[in-house]
């Protein structure tokens, strides 16, 4: 096994043995909006332009327009859920890239808006799981896309019942 995918595979445990929000050195993984990042509830501000600036980072450029990076209204678009590629070796890194970014992310945002619920630590670890899959080959994008959208209509709708 390659340095680059223990280090991905290491990444992933401490996510889902439930560390991401733990200070470490590796900063932990959180976003600006939805499952993939954090979803703003009604009472706070947009996501942060740092998060924003982060996401724009050039070696994500291979898989840009084959996952949803950051959740908004509509990413998940039919031009995504309809790709059944899987990662090439430039994509991967990309990939490993983007989990980076994301943790860089997620730390900033527990940094500045505190801890995020445990329904979202749980969807987060979901997600990396599907970012995993992907990585190794297991999911297409189109797959991926649908696993992403099901796990954020799952987060939206467990936040509306929580809120109600």
């Amino acid at each position: 096994m390659s340095k680059g995918v223990a280090g991905v595979l290491l990444c992933a445990v401490a996510v889902l043995a439930g560390c991401a929000d733990a200070p470490t050195s590796q900063k932990p993984p959180q976003t600006s909006q939805s499952a993939l990042t954090q979803p703003p509830p009604a009472n706070h501000a947009p996501p942060d332009r740092h998060v924003d600036e982060l996401f724009a980072d050039p070696r994500l450029d291979p898989i840009r327009d084959k996952v949803p990076l950051v959740l908004h209204p509509g990413t998940v678009t039919r031009a995504l859920l309809a790709n059944e590629e899987k990662p090439t070796p430039p994509e991967k890194q990309a990939i490993k890239v983007w989990m980076s970014i994301r943790e860089q992310a997620q730390q900033y945002q527990l940094e500045h808006q505190g801890p995020p619920s445990a329904r979202l630590v749980r969807t987060r670890q979901l997600v990396t799981r599907a970012m995993l899959q992907l990585y190794n080959g297991e999911l297409t994008y189109g797959q991926f896309a649908r696993r992403i959208q099901e796990l954020d209509s799952e987060y939206q709708a467990a936040a509306r019942q929580a809120y109600r």
